[in-house]
């Protein structure tokens, strides 16, 4: 029963941090379209992974943690949840794919890109290890990995979301120097 305690602490903890990053996502993004002209759609993508990642992982942790107030058997639990962890991990991956263009994204970012799919599917299949019962027993570590793969997303797109206006005036004020300069 402890380790279920801790468990149920750590499910509590994803629910507050994805709560958490899904406002600070909307506060940045408030006060960064001001100008829209500035918006481009890595902006809304990278918003969009946000919110969408963050909530779902609160829902999905909610979920869990109602299940386990009905008295259902853990295992049970860890494997109906790493199912649809896998589900919605392969939807978000689906959705990325579709939303990217890397016409104008540099070669790191390309890989990194790719890197980070990679990283994606493999918690898809060790979720769906999990729910099997193949590998892993239908247990909470790797439904709690596929939860830090997610913030770990999150916290990507959210560190770009954030750093890209000062990227933006960097680059603006870098040109305007250089300018300045070839007069």
């Amino acid at each position: 029963m402890e380790k279920l305690s801790v468990q149920i602490d750590q499910l509590l903890v994803i629910i507050e941090i994805s709560i958490v990053l899904a406002g600070f996502a909307a506060m940045v993004a408030t006060f960064q379209s001001r100008r829209i002209e500035s918006i481009s759609r890595g902006h809304v993508v990278s918003l969009a992974m946000i919110v969408y990642i963050s909530l779902f992982s609160a829902l999905l942790a909610a979920f869990s943690l109602a299940l386990l107030n009905f008295r259902i058997d853990a295992g049970y639990v860890w494997s109906t949840s790493s199912s649809l962890m896998g589900i919605a991990t392969t939807g978000f991956i689906v959705y990325l794919w579709k939303k990217r263009h890397f016409k104008f994204v540099s070669i790191v970012m390309k890989v990194t890109y790719y890197g980070l799919f990679s990283i994606a599917s493999s918690v898809v299949i060790a979720s769906t290890l999990n729910a099997t019962g193949i590998f892993f027993e239908r247990e909470f570590g790797p439904y709690f990995l596929a939860y830090i793969c997610n913030l770990f997303f999150v916290g990507f797109a959210f560190a770009r979301l954030l750093m890209r206006p000062l990227w933006k005036a960097v680059e603006a004020k870098k040109g305007h120097t250089v300018k300045g300069r070839q007069s």
